[in-house]
This record gives C-alpha cells, sequence and structure tokens, in this order.
C-alpha cells in the first residue's frame, strides 16, 4: 500500500500502560471501570450498541454499523437533500446545524462517528483550517466528547489534516482527544488497496477512553491485512476501461471534460468516452444500487463526492467487533 501510512501510529496520555491478554469480555470492553464523569444519561439494558453520525452525509457509519446490529440514536447534518437522502434510506430525520444541537437532550450511546468537513484542510480547498467557519467542525466534535465521554471516537477527513500548518492543526486535534481521557490511533486508507478501485484516500482517528481493556488492542483497529485486494476498474464493473483506477469522486467537476484536469467522471470503455453515472458512484463509495439519492443531478454528485467509502466503515466496525465477541 505505497500511499498509506507504513506504521500505525498510537497516542496515549497514561504512563506504563500494561498490554493484557486480548481476550476481552464484552462487560469488560464496554462497561465503565472508574468513576469518571461518564456519559450519565440511563443506558438501556440490551447489550446493543449505540452510535451517533455527526456530520453524517449520506450515512456511511450508518450503512455499515446498521449491518453489525448496532442502533444509530441520533445524527445531524445541515444540507437538506443529505437528510431526506438519510431519511429514505434510515428511516431517521437528521438534525440540523450541531452547534445548536442541545447536549442534554442526546440519547446514551457508545461511539461517537464524525466525518467533520473537509474543504478547509483539503488540497483541493483553499486550506483556512480552523479560520474556516466549516473548519471548526472538530471543535462542535469536541463539545460531545467533553459532555458524553462516549467509550470509542471515530473520525474521518482528507490526509490533507494531517499536514495543514505543517501538521499543527492535526496535532491539536490528537491532543485535544488525548487531554479528555483518550487513547489515539490513526492511520491514512485508500479504496484501491481493499477492492474498490478508486484513488480516493481518507485519514481515520479512533480514541478509547482510557479506563477500557480495548486500549490494550487499540493498534489493532486500523490493521486490515484480511481485507487487502487489488480490482481493476474493468473488473469491477465489466466494462474495458482504459484506467485501471478511478480518480476520486469529488463534490464538483462532474460536468468536465475528459480533458480536464478537474474532471473525474468520464473514462474510455472502448474507446468511447463513458461518463460515471450515479449507480456507478455509489458502488465506488462501497453502496448497493439500490441506494435511494435525493435531489437533482448536482446535487446528488454532490452527496456522492461528500460521502465516506463504506469498505472503510465495514472494515473498522468489523475491527471493533472482533473485539467485543472474543468470549461471547
Amino acid at each position: 500500500m505505497n500511499d498509506s501510512i507504513n506504521e500505525i501510529h498510537v497516542y496515549n496520555t497514561r504512563l506504563n500502560l500494561k498490554r493484557k491478554n486480548d481476550e476481552l469480555s464484552n462487560d469488560e470492553l464496554l462497561n465503565d471501570t472508574n468513576n469518571i464523569n461518564t456519559n450519565k444519561r440511563i443506558k438501556k439494558n440490551d447489550h446493543k450498541i449505540k452510535f451517533i453520525d455527526l456530520f453524517c452525509s449520506i450515512g456511511s457509519f450508518h450503512y455499515s454499523f446498521d449491518k453489525l446490529g448496532w442502533e444509530c440514536v441520533m445524527a445531524c447534518d445541515i444540507d437538506k437533500n443529505v437528510k431526506e437522502t438519510y431519511k429514505l434510506n434510515y428511516n431517521m430525520e437528521p438534525l440540523s446545524d450541531i452547534k445548536q444541537i442541545d447536549l442534554n437532550s442526546v440519547p446514551y450511546y457508545d461511539i461517537l462517528c464524525a466525518g467533520f468537513p473537509c474543504q478547509p484542510f483539503s488540497q483541493m480547498g483553499n486550506r483556512k483550517g480552523f479560520k474556516d467557519k466549516r473548519g471548526t467542525g472538530f471543535f462542535d466534535i469536541l463539545k460531545f466528547i467533553t459532555k458524553h465521554n462516549p467509550k470509542i471516537l471515530i473520525l474521518e477527513n482528507v490526509p490533507g489534516l494531517m499536514t495543514h500548518i505543517n501538521g499543527k492543526t492535526f496535532s491539536k486535534i490528537i491532543k485535544d482527544i488525548n487531554d479528555n481521557g483518550y487513547t489515539t490511533t490513526y492511520d491514512i486508507l485508500k479504496c484501491s488497496d481493499y477492492g474498490i478501485p478508486q484513488m480516493r484516500r481518507r485519514v481515520f482517528i479512533i480514541g478509547v477512553r482510557n479506563n477500557l481493556k480495548l486500549v490494550s488492542v487499540i493498534d489493532k483497529l486500523l490493521k486490515f491485512n484480511e481485507y487487502e485486494k487489488n480490482v481493476s476498474l474493468s473488473e469491477f464493473f465489466n466494462k474495458n476501461f482504459k484506467r485501471e483506477t478511478a480518480k476520486t469522486i469529488r463534490c464538483g467537476g462532474y460536468g468536465t471534460h475528459i480533458t480536464d484536469s478537474r474532471n473525474w467522471r468520464e473514462y474510455y470503455v472502448d474507446n468511447k468516452v463513458y461518463a460515471l453515472t450515479p449507480k456507478d458512484c455509489l458502488r465506488l463509495q462501497g453502496f448497493e444500487p439500490s441506494f435511494k439519492l435525493y435531489g437533482y443531478k448536482t446535487e446528488i454528485y454532490k452527496q456522492l463526492g461528500n460521502t465516506i467509502p463504506t469498505i472503510f466503515t465495514e472494515m473498522i466496525g468489523e475491527n471493533i467487533k472482533k473485539y467485543i465477541s472474543l468470549i461471547n
């Protein structure tokens, strides 16, 4: 995997962390073991893992975690078309502006998921970072972390987040999470390493609360050797593509010509120009073609360009589940 970080990075705020046996029980993994400021809202004793989906877009976390039997108790996104798409597929209407959410009204949850806005950190954007109104999304997430102390955090963004202001932005994010009592690990993942022929790369940060024994295996949560495989565009779509791998699906530029440097949608197939359809893009983002999208074509492609490939959320969910169910 030439474009990914070779070594998983793990940070811990405690000294002398002792590694323990990997065989952790569900109760050891998810139940409170120390008297810390935990999420004090009532937890239903149904043993079902619950999560919230912040900056949810079309719901990649929800799409993957629902298959694991986990329950989404709250989602939010400010985009009205995204909210309609989410409602069509999950029978749940996301809340709107994250800044307006009453933190006391949020139901109990175990996992906080958030693909916070990437434009302020992207190489394709203006890279204003925290000075961009959209770039303050992390601080909104931090309010949830501080208030609720969820057991696990899963954050997603563009790789440019790691190099913004020579790495200072990323270092602050990691420090703020660690200072709230979490151990963190992160890595860059690329679709084409895992059977989806798209160049899309994303950085994932996972935080585990320090009082949980899951910390002892945190360095395994972003290791996916068993998923690695190469699939060409031709194999994936059963069409004769000239390119081996699709360019990154983006929010804009879907109407550009194949000779335009901004083009990501048009390809040569059997020496003719072929434009990826919304259903093609859904597949390249890991969704089934039956997934419903709300809005006009421009809005649909924007939603597809903004979402997280579900191969990533699926792999992360499966790895977390692996350590939850070890002795069940």
